[in-house]
């Protein structure tokens, strides 16, 4: 009995291996079409293989597809396999690309709050900002970016920034430097009942800055990135702005110079970067600002944690999970440096109108999605050209439920806060639409834990 049981275990390992050789093949030759800008090069550098290595598994030909599209370069990626007609389990590989437009001067509006649903609650249409921003994002066919900006209006900017991904053979070493120039009419002084006050200098501009930066970074294969961020400032406050909090001044008057030394590793395997729908996000963050030969240098270390989950339930089905949490070895920094809580992407759902200026707060957020219209391709009318006319569609319901914790923050004394230092949380409903050149347009309805109900608009996916 016991040797039947070894002479079948061992025709089923013969058998399970000879099925796995007979899926695998060779692929023999990989062609390029549809890149007229991007060199072959940069196409392979995202490749899991190369002419002559076997394949026995989809997962290395799905990576390579989705390492292509999220290289930005490209709307549409597509992979045609043909077989040798003279060898069997050999291949040939053709991949077509469809490039984006690459040089775009982007014309420029922006407005002077933390988001959306903050600059129409103030309706102050005074407080925008215009211009335009010069990007080529492929410059040279090499991956190159180019980013000139150029903002007059309410606040101003000039700035420059090159990135260069690949320095070396190995197309492993990048680096990317960027300066420029800033001034604001109004910048935040204080927070009170967790809502931002703004002070505006009127003829005098509130606030001036010059910033120069140098931010090498080193890819592990394909989906881990390093990168270590050397930052130097020049910020210059209203004379008037110590009176209204101290955090502004210092001895020598309203000049803070330092430098930042910032470390970010990045583990990455989303399938779409700018809307995902399976795998997952790490981000580690140790940053250092403040130190070296000035004086009256801010002085704030800090660990911030990222970290995304996406997966297909079944059907049009999905759901999505995000960990945020930042940790200070300190509860207090200068009010221009504490923004936290409440930023960017670091809020409650429903609480887009409050913030806190906590240095450590922990966040999760969580989203059910169906897929109303799943991603689909499509063509505009009259426009023939496939980088503007060739577009991809989709449109996702969703229920969320988020919720936020802040400790250790400091209330200035006479000033009040109804979140900070408190458990919150928010829920509600919403309809996301997405679509060509990284575009999200996010509608949501929801309720926080304060009894509130709003409408919120938003250009970024949720998590």
């Amino acid at each position: 009995m016991k040797k039947l049981l070894v002479i079948l275990i061992f025709l089923c390992s013969v058998a399970t291996f000879a099925q796995q050789q007979d899926s695998c093949f060779v692929v023999s030759k990989i062609n390029v079409t549809g890149n007229k800008v991007t060199k072959t090069s940069t196409i392979n550098r995202e490749m899991l293989f190369k002419e002559g290595d076997t394949i026995c598994s989809d997962d290395a030909i799905k990576q390579s597809r989705e390492n292509l599209l999220n290289t930005t370069l490209f709307n549409f990626v597509d992979f045609y396999w043909t077989d040798d007609t003279l060898q069997a389990n050999v291949k040939s590989l053709t991949i077509n690309v469809t490039e984006r437009w690459y040089l775009w001067p982007v014309p420029y509006l922006a407005y002077a709050d933390r988001n959306l649903t903050a600059w129409f609650k103030e309706g102050d249409f005074s407080r925008l900002s215009y211009g335009f921003d010069l990007i080529y994002r492929n410059l040279w066919g090499l991956k190159h970016e180019l980013d000139l900006t150029i903002i007059a209006g309410y606040n101003q900017n000039l700035s420059l920034s090159y990135d260069i991904p690949y320095l070396t053979h190995r197309q492993r070493l990048g680096v990317k430097a960027s300066g420029g120039y800033l001034r604001d009419r109004e910048v935040p002084y204080i927070t009170d009942n967790d809502r931002i006050k703004y002070f505006k200098g009127n003829d005098e501009y509130a606030h001036e800055s010059f910033f120069a930066y140098l931010m090498p970074y080193y890819r592990f294969g394909y989906r881990n990135k390093l990168s270590v961020l050397f930052r130097y400032d020049d910020r210059n406050f209203n004379d008037s702005l110590p009176e209204l909090n101290p955090d502004f001044g210092n001895p020598e008057g309203t000049r803070f110079q330092y430098f930042t030394l910032s470390a970010v590793f990045k583990n990455d395997y989303r399938d779409d970067h700018n809307y995902p729908l399976d795998g997952h996000y790490l981000e580690l963050e140790l940053t250092k600002i403040g130190f070296g030969r000035y004086d009256y240098t801010p002085d704030l270390f800090y660990g911030k944690l990222t970290a995304d989950w996406y997966t297909p339930i079944k059907g049009r089905f999905y759901w999505a999970s995000n960990i945020t949490m930042k940790i200070s070895d300190g509860n207090s920094a200068p009010y221009f440096l504490s923004q936290g809580f409440g930023y960017k992407n670091d809020y409650v759902r429903t609480y887009d109108l409050y913030v806190v200026d906590a240095l450590k707060y922990g966040i999760i957020k969580n989203n059910l999605k169906f897929a109303i219209l799943k991603p689909m391709t499509t063509h505009l009318p009259l426009i023939k050209n496939d980088r503007f006319g060739k577009i991809h569609i989709a449109l996702y319901a969703n229920l969320f439920f988020d919720m936020g914790y802040t400790w250790d923050v400091v209330v200035p004394e006479g000033f009040t806060t109804r979140i900070a230092n408190k458990f919150i949380y928010g829920t509600g409903f919403g309809i996301d639409f997405v679509t060509y050149y990284d575009k999200v347009l996010r509608l949501e309805y929801g309720v926080n834990g304060l009894g509130e109900a709003g409408f919120f608009v938003h250009l970024v996916a949720p998590i």
